[in-house]
């Protein structure tokens, strides 16, 4: 008597598909039966909880495989084409192999295919019921799909892993957790005071405030600043849900290189996610978590520019000819190779002395570390940033309230003038007044407009100033911020930032070094 295997396979664990395994098992030993076909234990080869398109995790179909190639079975069944598989690819590929190499007859129960009995062996009917097994697979995909999405309209949280700062309700809903939203205010105001991820890890550390996994799990663990750069980039904070971003894909530059499909987890594409807005309640306003964004993107930008070692290159210049001074370096000229870095006159050290009067040198690192001690002492004193926020909105007039009344008087009467140049034109069609006089009309009303169009202009011009120091008062803020703890920035982050709070250092030929600082400019 022949010998038969008999492949069982359940998707999920779900209680509709509880005793699935069982039902395929007890089905196909019946048909065995019915056959004169012997099987025992050792040749059941069960699959359950596996998804029929993962054919590399699928291990018992390899072992069938493996073991059909042995010889230690005639015949293979299965309750239905499903449950053999949901790839066409990977179903026909087996079939070919099972039947045409190794000989092995193939029962699908269900579908009544029978490779080994005349007129039930149409491989006609089991293409058809390959392919419905396919559509249904991507059916269940979509369905899945969109139960994740109504799940997230309903303000679920999608995953196992609950965002530090929440937890999770009896309805799967993330609501803030009341000790760890404090932190994760602190840690997104800190970065915008101008601390890196790494000093801010460091602080949370000394203040002995417990990370997730301590407060969950009683580990002992310490923060690290690749967990504060995830909570700074995590939009869950502003309420954000973002479901569906990621997938398990082939990749197919490793799958070449192994000859074999190699699945790696990759994200997906952007209009494939599910993003629900006001999913929860937030922890962080939009704007304050755009700001972070911004900056942790332009910091992530310099990182790849060439780096300078002159940090003020473009600000010096010389204050007796008006040129450029620039770095030049010199030795010690006692065997010592250690250069000392100085900045003269540009044009004294390419012509000569007689090309200005400026032949005075002053060491490089002393102008520095006086510039970045000065910027340092600003960034950390409230009285002194104050000062700077008053000599900048001086500027600009205080009775903005006032000039935008005006603005919208000036509009109704230009709205006004429109009308009467409107009417104008209607008389004179109307033939109730002379050409002649509807055009001296005409040209007054036009005359009248534009004179109000250039109040209007100039008001509003003189309006946007109050905008533009607003906007100049905010990164002067952002800049004296990265001198707080200048180290986390790498050298074009810190070049930048001092461009944008120094409009030009001056020498003169008695080595007095005067700042011009953007802000008084």
């Amino acid at each position: 008597m022949s010998r038969a295997a008999i492949y069982v396979r359940v998707s999920t664990d779900q209680d509709a598909q509880k005793y699935s395994p069982e039902h395929q098992l007890a089905a196909c030993r019946e048909y065995a039966e019915a056959e004169g076909l012997i099987t025992d234990d050792t040749l059941v080869y069960n699959d359950a909880g596996l998804s029929g398109t993962e054919m590399e995790n699928r291990r018992e179909v390899k072992r069938l495989l493996s073991d059909a190639r042995l010889g230690k079975f005639d015949a293979v069944l299965f309750t239905a084409v499903s449950r053999f598989g949901r790839d066409m690819a990977d179903v026909f590929s087996m079939k070919k192999k099972l039947e045409s190499v190794y000989g092995i007859r193939i029962v699908s129960i269900e579908e009544g295919y029978d490779s080994a009995v005349e007129g039930r062996n149409n491989d006609m009917v089991f293409t058809v019921h390959a392919m419905l097994a396919a559509h249904k697979s991507k059916e269940m995909s979509i369905a899945i799909k969109r139960g994740l999405r109504q799940a997230a309209k309903n303000g679920r949280h999608i995953g196992n892993v609950v965002p530090y700062g929440y937890a999770k309700n009896g309805n799967k809903q993330l609501t803030p957790n009341p000790t760890e939203a404090i932190i994760i205010k602190d840690i997104f105001q800190m970065y915008l005071d101008g601390n890196g991820s790494k000093a801010i890890a460091e602080q949370l550390n000394r203040r002995g405030v417990p990370t997730a996994t301590k407060a969950r799990k009683g580990k002992h663990t310490l923060w690290q600043a690749s967990t504060i750069n995830a909570i700074l980039h995590n939009e869950a904070y502003i309420g954000r849900l973002i479901a569906h971003r990621w997938q398990i894909a082939t990749n197919f530059e490793v799958s070449r290189k192994a000859d074999s499909a190699i699945k790696r987890q990759s994200l997906r594409d952007e209009d494939e996610w599910i993003v629900i807005d006001g999913a929860h309640e937030a922890i962080i306003d939009v704007e304050t978590f755009n700001r972070v964004q911004d900056l942790m993107d332009k910091k992530s930008r310099n990182k790849g520019i060439k780096r300078t070692s002159n940090l003020l290159a473009g600000l010096m210049t010389c204050k007796n000819c008006g040129g450029s001074m620039i770095v030049s370096g010199r030795g010690r000229g006692d065997g010592n190779r250690t250069v000392y870095k100085y900045i003269v006159c540009a044009k004294t050290r390419r012509i000569g002395k007689y090309a200005c009067q400026n032949h005075h040198t002053v060491k490089y690192e002393y102008v520095l570390n006086g510039i970045l001690a000065s910027l340092r002492s600003l960034a950390q004193s409230k009285r002194d940033f104050d000062g700077i926020a008053k000599a900048i909105l001086e500027t600009v007039s205080s009775g903005q309230q006032e000039q935008q009344v005006r603005i919208e008087a000036l509009k109704r009467q230009l709205n006004e003038n429109q009308n009467q140049q409107m009417k104008n034109l209607e008389a004179f069609s109307s033939g109730l007044f002379t050409r002649e006089l509807v055009e001296q009309r005409q040209r007054s009303l036009m005359q009248e407009a534009e004179r109000l169009n250039k109040e209007i202009v100039r008001l509003e011009a003189s309006s946007q100033l109050q905008q533009n120091a607003t906007n100049k008062l905010d990164e002067i803020r952002e800049s004296l911020n990265i001198f707080k703890n200048l180290d986390e920035y790498d050298e074009m982050t810190q070049k930048i930032a001092i461009r944008k709070l120094i409009d030009r250092i001056e020498f003169d030929s008695e080595g007095n070094v005067e700042v011009r600082y953007s802000w008084l400019a």
